[in-house]
């Protein structure tokens, strides 16, 4: 951690000030993911398939005689069925909840970094000015100007002379 002087703005007086800014240790964002939620519930439905596979392959075919050597049971399709229906909900459940998921990633991933101190922000792993930025993403230029609260503070700031 470094402790270095920074000039900051007062808003109240407009006037510049000194301060002492203890900076933290420089953190990356994390990188960004290209989530799809598609993606995410096809392996996931993947998965429950093989599941539902298995378990219509040992109703049949009876997989712990063979593994085991004990003795062979018989199982009922009805309850086979029965096993399948509660995987399918389980699936479904589980497939809506992904996609709740990956969707709210992918929209929190398209937030735009803006650095806190300059107003830069950051695309592509670099730093851009506002400007730069409309510039790169609308192919627009940018032209500056003053909101009317602005102009209103302005105003007031002015001191009439007095004659």
């Amino acid at each position: 951690m470094v402790n270095s002087p920074v000039k900051m703005r007062c808003d109240s007086c407009f006037t510049f000030r000194e301060e002492s800014v203890v900076s933290a240790p420089r953190m990356e964002a994390p990188p960004k993911q290209s989530l799809h939620w598609q993606k995410a519930v096809i392996w996931l439905s993947l998965g429950f398939v093989t599941i539902i596979v298995l378990t219509w392959c040992d109703a049949i075919f009876d997989f712990a005689h063979f593994l085991t050597g004990s003795t062979q049971q018989s199982e009922h399709a009805s309850e086979t069925a029965l096993k399948t229906v509660i995987i399918l909900m389980l699936w479904v459940l589980s497939a809506y909840k992904v996609y709740r998921v990956v969707s709210r990633l992918s929209y929190l991933e398209n937030f735009v970094h803006l650095c806190a101190w300059c107003r830069r922000i950051e695309r592509d792993s670099r730093w851009l000015t506002l400007e730069e930025h409309f510039l790169k993403n609308t192919g627009q230029s940018v032209s500056h100007g003053m909101c009317p609260e602005c102009a209103q503070r302005m105003r007031g700031q002015k001191q009439p002379d007095a004659a």
